[in-house]
């Protein structure tokens, strides 16, 4: 007879692993996106260091490079060690050691027991700190090797697979990043331009460089095969605004002047290709600056989302089909939520199994969000399904049991709900719940801190407020800069439709309310 894990502890530790590796995807973005404003290889490798040690949950982190001396490596950026080992302390180059074997093979490698290790001796400065885990993965670039960026911990859990992915996309992105900087210090030497056509053309994504003023200067081999453009000529000298559809051109203009001015930007919105075939963008922008620190130019990196935006309407238009059953059914209530979040569970077991499929990790990340919010969905009626089987629902106990099936995927941002009293019919109750199910996952994503979710009585319509430690919204929002799925959700379920969502600017934190119909 053998011992299983109960359902309930196997659920929570896949919750906490789906967190954490959105998580690490979201450093690893932002992390490309801030290496282009970088102009030094210090702050770049710092950098580094910080994003791996937040995504790992380390205190350890370092970027190693050949030493002047045989075999050896120096320590010359990180994270977590003494002021007086970065650039002078050491570790072993040969293949006898982790760092040294990953360098010598271009190959990643994770020791979670160094101290019971038989392929690898412990290196001394490892072993000072109490080190018992280590991940090594190579910094190579398309010429040379530049070196190897290691996490350490000497607590916590072990270093897992999915923790290579995470630290070779921060290695990849440092490589990229330390080959344009090389160019960039050639090009200025020789008053070349601020950028590399042969670096963007190695990049499989959908590159385009801009002026300042957002005129189309380069098309990367990628992007033009993508967007099947035959000829650059067809589109180089004209703004770029100018190829989106009309419904997205106010939303590129815009990105265009605010990365113009200094900022980052993303964004998803709808172009189709030059040959008419209908495609959805994730467009990620940001300046390249000149020597004085002004934007001389702005480079847009463009993914193909298309297949995870079918996936988003197809879930749309399943809600609205399964609420026009719950409209017109005469089945009880029971059992309209029983049918309800089995559909909804098959979704989501559909959406996973596309994303384990997928090789592009981009397109795996955005379907296991998609599953996300699915799974949120299922779990709102599920819980009033749970709810209903008493003759009497309570508003109150509804969301409090909601929020905590909530928290329980976030255990490190604490929700507190305050209410007063209030009657809310039954047809009206899951309507709230994807509403607030929307803002709180809303408020984990791009907030930060504890969430408080108010809910007061407002005569003809309850106001629902959601609150959290971050530092406000941008000046566009609540206006949708992509997809808008999420807000056209809260809208829609609200009752109120346009009118129903506003920001409190006068608040010193992030704060939205929206007015919900009874």
């Amino acid at each position: 007879m053998t011992d299983t894990a109960p359902e309930e502890t196997i659920r929570t530790a896949l919750q906490i692993s789906h967190a954490r590796l959105r998580k690490q995807h979201e450093l690893v973005v932002e992390f490309g996106v801030a290496s282009l404003k970088l102009l030094d290889t210090d702050s770049l490798l710092t950098l580094a260091c910080n994003v791996v040690a937040q995504g790992l949950k380390t205190r350890f982190a370092k970027v190693l490079q050949p030493a002047s001396q045989d075999h050896h490596f120096l320590l010359t950026h990180g994270v977590g060690w003494d002021a007086s080992d970065i650039g002078t302390a050491t570790v072993g180059a040969d293949e006898s050691s982790p760092a040294g074997y990953a360098f010598l093979t271009s190959r990643p490698v994770i020791s979670n027991h160094l101290g019971l290790e038989q392929r690898f001796r412990t290196p001394s400065l490892l072993k000072q700190y109490g080190i018992e885990r280590a991940i090594n993965v190579p910094i190579q670039g398309a010429s040379c090797m530049f070196g190897v960026l290691e996490a350490d911990s000497g607590e916590g859990d072990d270093f897992i697979e999915s923790d290579i992915v995470f630290m070779g996309g921060v290695a990849n992105v440092i490589a990229m990043s330390l080959e344009r900087l090389t160019l960039h210090k050639e090009q200025h030497a020789s008053g070349a331009g601020s950028y590399s056509e042969s670096v963007l053309n190695a990049s499989p994504d959908c590159v385009k460089i801009l002026s300042a003023e957002g005129v189309l200067e380069f098309f990367n081999q990628a992007g033009l095969c993508e967007m099947q453009i035959g000829n650059p000529q067809q589109v180089y000298g004209k703004l770029w605004a100018d190829l989106w559809p009309s419904a997205s051109k106010t939303v590129v203009t815009d990105a265009v002047a605010r990365v113009a001015a200094g900022e980052s930007v993303r964004f998803e919105s709808f172009c189709p290709t030059l040959q008419g075939e209908p495609r959805w963008w994730d467009v990620t922008m940001a300046p390249i600056t000149d020597e004085q620190g002004a934007t001389d130019k702005i480079i847009a990196v463009s993914r193909d989302i298309t297949e995870r935006h079918d996936h988003e309407t197809a879930l749309a238009e399943l809600i609205e089909v399964q609420n026009q059953k719950i409209n017109a059914s005469d089945l009880q209530l029971e059992e309209i939520h029983h049918r309800i979040r089995n559909s909804l569970h098959l979704v989501n077991t559909l959406l996973l199994l596309q994303a384990n499929l997928s090789p592009d990790e981009a397109v795996k990340g955005q379907l296991q969000a998609a599953a996300g919010r699915v799974v949120t969905i299922a779990k709102v009626h599920e819980r009033l399904y749970q709810t209903a089987k008493n003759d009497a629902l309570s508003v109150h106990d509804y969301l409090h049991c909601l929020l905590e099936d909530i928290g329980s995927a976030f255990l490190e941002r604490p929700i507190k709900l305050t209410m007063a009293a209030l009657a809310l019919p039954v047809d009206r109750m899951a309507p709230l719940g994807l509403v607030i199910s929307e803002l709180i996952t809303n408020a984990l994503k791009y907030g930060k801190g504890a969430i408080t979710v108010s809910l007061e009585d407002a005569c003809d319509h309850a106001l629902l407020t959601v609150t959290d430690e971050g530092d406000g919204f941008p000046e566009h929002y609540p206006k949708p800069s992509g997809t808008g799925l999420g807000m056209r959700l809260v809208k829609g379920y609200s009752g109120f439709g346009s009118d129903a969502v506003s920001v409190d600017r006068n608040s010193p934190t992030s704060s939205i309310q929206v007015k919900f119909r009874l």
